[in-house]
């Protein structure tokens, strides 16, 4: 096995990684966003210093996945620019 292949192999397990992180943290933006939802409407409706805090709170969780969120997808972006880059070598060497 070339050293070549070997990085093929960790960028599969790389992406594999990614994938298992994008999807929990897509599941705990979900249930933040009802969260939110909710928090709203129940401050829109008292109007108090606690549905405040909670509302500003929930959006604050919501501010740190999404962050979380765009990291992840860079890293899995630029894992899918350098398997296109090599391909796009592989299919020149070919032609």
């Amino acid at each position: 096995m070339s050293k070549f292949d070997n990085f093929r192999e960790n960028d599969s397990k790389s992406v594999d990684d990614i994938e298992k992180l994008i999807n929990e943290n897509s599941s705990e933006h979900q249930q933040l966003l009802e969260s939110f939802k909710k928090s709203m409407d129940s401050f829109a409706t008292e109007r108090s210093m606690d549905t405040c805090l909670q509302a500003l709170n929930i959006s604050i969780q919501l501010a740190s996945v999404r962050s979380t969120l765009t990291e992840l997808y860079k890293s899995y972006c630029h894992i899918l620019e350098r398997e296109v880059t090599r391909l796009r070598k592989i299919n020149q060497e070919n032609t």
